[in-house]
């Protein structure tokens, strides 16, 4: 039975403190930073506080809040735990119970009306317009989807305590730090209002933006994309759409040239001992996925093309081998190299060197199965717009021969 049935925009009533916060504070920010920098000038100590400030509370939203606390992706100690929700209260984005459930039901419900901040709704609303209505619902409805963070003693405890250390960790903490260099109502404005501000819209931004621009590489049943130029923003969250797929990996970036500084914090934890159980998407499935995409685009241009069943049925026929065979040279490289790995130690010169060459042979039948599966997708790349007729045409056809599997 579904569980979350919020009533309608126009029926939930305005949330008037939610409302003020989210006005006022990029005002004062603004306003209150220009003209304490025109009349006191900065100082790199500002800027300190700032970037600290920031890198702590956004740390503790995106590995803590949504990593361990929404999905459960990896363990972690009762320090870390506490660390993440001191400093993740002081993103001011509500308690880790509120902002978990929310996200759990994203999750759930994506892109339908019970999504609560479900983009189809307009990219302002699924940005921040969502904040600004109130949630009627009574506890036990709300919490519904989260019974194990209700039984969490250190969770209920920053629940009923979280105004407190939002005034203290948001506001009088970073006012502290400047006051320790002279310069307080500076650490209020850069450490404190500013800070907060930006720290709201590189969040908000993976609601709205990460629904909206982007590419789809892992799953086309939702709007969730994936946009490399977020990443650097939002601490590795721009990797969307693998997130929605693989929702339960720690990892949103899954390559090592891709900008994931949540993945590389969580590993950090793993070597000092303070997190360990990372889950983490085994590689034939990512692939798996991956194909499947490619292979729902093709049937999409296909579909378009007016193609006709005999045309499809042949493509369809070669990009389902295409696929299989694929699959099956990447699993025997990785089970080779699992092997290889394991008993390297175990094993004479002379094993080590048969290895060595067995090792290298999947390896190769793996990058020519996927050259294979490149050179397909190339050949389908090259059909014709859907304006024309006959858009599977025998160009395309005997492209698609050369690379048959």
């Amino acid at each position: 039975m579904n569980d979350y049935r919020p009533t309608q925009r126009a029926e939930r009533p305005i949330d008037w403190v939610n409302a003020a916060f989210l006005t006022a504070t990029p005002l004062v920010a603004v306003a209150g930073t220009v003209w304490y920098a025109w009349n006191f000038g900065v100082s790199w100590l500002d800027f300190a506080n700032f970037a600290l400030m920031f890198a702590l509370t956004s740390l503790c939203v995106t590995a803590g809040y949504h990593r361990y606390y929404s999905h459960k992706s990896y363990e972690c100690s009762k320090a870390v735990q506490l660390f993440y929700l001191v400093f993740g209260a002081a993103a001011v984005e509500n308690s880790v119970l509120n902002w978990a459930s929310d996200h759990r039901y994203h999750h759930r419900f994506v892109d339908q009306p019970e999504d609560p901040y479900n983009i189809l709704r307009g990219g302002l609303y699924a940005h921040m317009g969502w904040i600004f209505y109130k949630d009627t619902r009574d506890a036990e409805r709300r919490f519904s989807n989260a019974p194990d963070l209700m039984k969490d003693p250190l969770v209920m405890w920053q629940h009923r305590w979280y105004l407190p250390l939002v005034v203290f960790f948001t506001f009088a903490l970073p006012t502290w730090i400047g006051l320790l260099y002279g310069r307080p109502v500076a650490g209020l404005l850069w450490g404190g209002f500013l800070r907060v501000v930006l720290v709201h819209h590189t969040t908000f931004f993976i609601n709205s933006l990460a629904h909206l621009y982007g590419e789809k590489p892992y799953s086309l049943k939702d709007t969730a994309r994936d946009s490399w130029w977020l990443a650097p923003l939002t601490f590795g969250e721009g990797y969307h759409n693998f997130h929605h797929k693989f929702q339960a990996d720690y990892r949103n970036g899954i390559r090592w040239w891709q900008f994931d500084s949540t993945k590389w914090w969580i590993v950090l934890l793993t070597w000092t001992g303070q997190a360990w159980k990372l889950k983490r998407t085994p590689e034939p499935l990512i692939l798996k996925a991956r194909l499947e995409v490619q292979k729902q685009s093709v049937a999409e241009k296909l579909a378009a093309a007016n193609a006709s069943e005999r045309t499809w049925r042949r493509i369809h026929a070669r990009l389902d081998a295409g696929a299989l065979r694929l699959q099956e040279a990447h699993e025997s490289y990785l089970h080779a190299k699992a092997e290889y790995r394991h008993r390297y130690d175990e094993w004479t010169h002379e094993v080590r060197r048969q290895w060595d060459e067995t090792l290298e042979a999947r390896r190769a039948e793996y990058e020519s199965a996927r050259e294979r599966w490149r050179g397909m997708m190339a050949a389908m790349n090259r059909l014709s717009q859907p304006s024309a007729q006959g858009l599977a045409t025998l160009t395309a056809l005997l492209d698609l021969a050369k690379h048959r599997l």
